[in-house]
């Protein structure tokens, strides 16, 4: 496989992506092989990671469209606080910018019903019950039989021990995620995997099973972006299934707890 992580050896420093070199390489490798004609990416920080997939999809020879959404305008948890995807256009010289469409500011419920089907789905964000659940949720027009989904941090609370206690503030949520949709797993070839991904067997996910996933203690983060999650959700499955959701989230939203 190519070095498309190279393309990061350009910038003036380091470069300050969220995922691992063997993780990118991973997610390379899934692009190579299968692809995908459309690629949504969902958390793009500074942008090293997308910067990267465009580079392989630009070494490829692949006409493939990449959205990319972040609900932050501003990386401001990275030193200096960046703007969100200010690496791709410091490295936009050396890059194929032409199907590829940045989205900031936004969450997913509010920009789902416009950006189409995707072939492959990227989702790096909160880790945490309610998190991805929830985009995942809002995502069930956009996906089709066979859409390769790869979530990061399926065992977060073991790669940062020192983040104990604020772990134990709400319960991680990708592993849980993967084990609860239908299709072919798919892991990097290591004994115990940062990353993961499933081949959608169905053009529908079986929101049940995300229901359940949500019967844990909630990150009361949450609790600003409730409407634009609830009333999106609703549109999508009907307001039986939302009020099953309320139910939940009522039982659950303040279950996290202060350890220090």
């Amino acid at each position: 496989m190519k070095d498309y992580l190279s393309i990061l050896n350009k910038l003036e420093y380091k470069s300050q992506k969220s995922l691992s070199d063997d993780n990118l390489e991973w997610i390379c490798s899934l692009i190579e092989h299968y692809k995908p004609k459309r690629l949504l990416e969902i958390g793009v920080s500074t942008g090293g990671s997308t910067s990267v997939y465009l580079n392989c999809i630009k070494e490829l020879g692949l006409e493939t469209e990449l959205v990319s959404i972040d609900s932050e305008k501003i990386a401001t948890y990275k030193p200096n606080k960046p703007a969100i995807g200010s690496e791709i256009y410091m490295l936009k010289d050396y890059l194929d910018l032409t199907n590829f469409n940045l989205i900031t500011g936004k969450l997913v419920p509010e920009v789902a019903h416009d950006i189409g089907i995707f072939d492959m789905i990227i989702i790096d964000t909160v880790h945490f019950i309610p998190g991805e659940v929830l985009d995942i949720l809002c995502l069930k027009n956009n996906i089709h039989k066979g859409t390769i989904l790869i979530l990061d941090d399926i065992n977060i609370e073991s790669r940062y021990p020192n983040l104990y206690k604020q772990n134990l503030n709400s319960t991680s949520s990708n592993a849980m995620i993967l084990s609860s949709l239908n299709g072919e797993l798919l892991f990097p070839n290591t004994i115990f995997p940062e990353i993961g991904g499933i081949i959608l067997e169905d053009n529908s996910f079986d929101e049940t099973k995300l229901l359940l996933c949500l019967c844990h203690k909630w990150n009361s983060d949450i609790l600003e972006y409730k409407e634009q999650y609830f009333s999106q959700i609703e549109k999508i499955y009907g307001k039986d299934f939302l009020l099953k959701l309320e139910v939940i989230y009522d039982k659950y939203k303040y279950s996290n707890f202060n350890l220090s």
